[in-house]
């Protein structure tokens, strides 16, 4: 399993979340991209998406993947982690969609695996508020 490309799919497939971002942000996301949901980067070529007029919008991007447990010399488990950054207007659409996220992705065998950390900070750029939020999943050998 790639973490990264399981969250995408387990989020960009999700009907509930998809009917939230759209609602949020008025309408579909725009330029051809599904749902403004991204691996690794978010484009800004040709176009920059990193717009508040586009928002929300996410960034699903791995962190760690690597063995978790061992026993008798040999790995029993590997971790992956992944990071999901998203943008949005206030802390109450970001409530909304962390909750949502939370859901689709305990469902998908994701943890949630850190707190105590900036939750969200003003991305001074695009005038956003910037989400972090971060999930484990584990392979068993």
């Amino acid at each position: 399993m790639i973490a990264e490309t399981t969250a995408y799919k387990l989020l960009s497939n999700d009907k509930t979340l998809n009917e939230l971002l759209d609602k949020l942000r008025g309408g579909p996301f725009k330029n051809g991209f599904k749902q403004g949901i991204f691996t690794y980067d978010i484009p800004d070529n040709p176009i920059d998406l990193r717009k508040a007029e586009l928002a929300p919008f996410m960034r699903i991007k791995t962190t760690l993947d690597g063995p978790a447990d061992y026993a008798d010399d040999e790995i029993l488990c590997n971790e992956q982690r992944i990071t999901i950054n998203f943008w949005c207007k206030t802390a109450s659409e970001a409530d909304q969609i962390n909750k949502c996220i939370d859901n689709i992705l305990k469902q998908g065998g994701f943890e949630r695996y850190t707190a105590n950390e900036k939750p969200r900070y003003k991305d001074s750029d695009i005038d956003l508020l910037m989400n972090v939020r971060k999930y484990r999943c584990f392979d068993f050998y």
